[in-house]
């Protein structure tokens, strides 16, 4: 079930992906992709918070600990750190 949990919240990003890439090159009216934008957003939303039911509490605080803005952050200075010591 983790697997097909992960799978969902990877799958949820491609509507973003959508919207930004192809949506504008759709031969579709304006209207038509004033609809479909919030359709893609609401679908991904769902699709990522199914992911994350599936996945469990206990992943997601794994996860979230890797996508916080900090540990980033912390993590390219030191990345930078390092490869200034090569040189």
């Amino acid at each position: 079930m983790q697997k097909l949990g992960l799978f969902l919240i990877i799958i949820s990003f491609l509507p973003w992906l959508a919207i930004a890439i192809i949506l504008p090159f759709i031969p579709l009216s304006v209207a038509q992709k004033a609809l479909l934008v919030p359709a893609l957003l609401v679908f991904a939303e769902v699709i990522f918070w199914l992911g994350v039911l599936l996945v469990g509490k206990e992943v997601v605080q794994r996860y979230r600990r890797y996508l916080n803005f900090r540990y980033l952050w912390i993590f390219f200075k030191r990345r930078k750190r390092k490869n200034r010591k090569r040189f």
